[in-house]
């Protein structure tokens, strides 16, 4: 009985496999006369080889569809925000290409880069296909501190920054040229002897309305590869401070020490901190406090009305960079 069962049980598995074996067999032979999407790149990946960490790369990749079906790319997904790509179609017949775009900034980037391009598809066996830009980025130049940024004081306020142009290859080059691109800047540029590299300085002396403003300097060389750079510039003109009162007014028949409360506050709502506060007299003391997020209370103390503070002003100095003068005035009551 036992052998009986155990004969019948192997007849069981055989005829099992070889069904599973041909139904195996059936499926295959079932994808290879269906009609599919097949995708091919003959070059998916490119080599830009050394380039300025100033430069854009840029590359079209030319995909194919190999299959007996349309070929759906479903998305096109660069690694990073440094690179973008476009597709030129979303359907490619059979037997035809496509166009993919691809632009790679090196701005920030130094040594060996490799980005990939991720395209989905319909195609059955290959649904994510990578495509990928690589090379090493080198530069010529250091720009330091690679944007320039003036910040005004006031609206009204002049402005001034400097950065560094040095030669990173140790080589000789002269400036020949250099302005904003919206000649509101007043450039200027001195050598460091023996160093390569020069000082660039920009001035900006017209009044702006309060916000954030981009600009860029172009700056033209001798340099035998780069003839050419450009240095970002942010120019921060601040909301003026809200002062309360605008002036310290003195009894000019008193000699009795005095003291005074200032209220500043800052309009824009931003945080407000006091760096440095300078009096004409060391005598005179001050003390802050902070009034909610945007306030500060600067009391002054132990002021001597005396002749002498005409035409002075308490100099504050902010965190931000802004200056407020409060100037002193005598009067007779």
């Amino acid at each position: 009985m036992r052998l009986f069962l155990i004969r019948n049980l192997a007849v069981v598995l055989c005829l099992s496999f070889f069904n599973a074996n041909v139904q195996s067999h059936a499926l295959e032979e079932k994808l290879a006369t269906e009609k599919q999407p097949r995708i091919f790149c003959e070059e998916p990946t490119f080599d830009f080889g050394s380039r300025d960490a100033s430069e854009t790369v840029d590359h079209t990749f030319v995909l194919k569809n190999t299959g007996t079906a349309d070929l759906e790319i479903k998305r096109v997904q660069p690694a990073c925000g440094c690179t973008t790509a476009e597709l030129e179609k979303k359907i490619v017949p059979p037997g035809e290409s496509n166009r993919i775009s691809a632009k790679l900034s090196l701005a920030g980037r130094t040594g060996e880069l490799q980005k990939p391009i991720l395209i989905e598809s319909n195609d059955p066996t290959n649904p994510a296909f990578q495509l990928v830009m690589k090379g090493v980025v080198g530069a010529d130049f250091e720009i330091s501190p690679s944007t320039m940024v003036l910040r005004k004081a006031s609206p009204e306020a002049a402005a001034t920054a400097s950065v560094i142009l040095k030669s990173l290859k140790n080589e000789k080059f002269e400036i020949i040229d250099a302005k904003s691109e919206s000649g509101k800047l007043i450039v200027r540029w001195d050598e460091f002897p023996n160093e390569n590299a020069f000082q660039l300085t920009a001035n900006f002396e017209e009044q702006f309305q309060p916000g954030q403003y981009g600009d860029k300097i172009i700056v033209e060389t001798n340099h035998p590869r780069k003839t050419q750079l450009e240095v970002g510039v942010i120019v921060i003109v601040p909301t003026p401070i809200v002062v309360a009162p605008m002036k310290i007014v003195l009894d000019s028949q008193s000699q009795a020490p005095v003291s005074r409360t200032i209220i500043l506050k800052n309009p824009s709502k931003d945080s407000l901190a006091i760096d440095k506060i300078e009096t004409p007299d060391p005598s005179i003391t001050s003390r802050t406090e902070i009034m909610g997020d945007f306030g500060v209370k600067l009391t002054l103390g132990n002021i001597i009305p005396s002749p002498s503070l005409i035409g002075q002003s308490v100099r504050i100095l902010l965190a931000s960079g802004q200056e407020v003068r409060i100037p002193f005035e005598l009067r007779e009551k």
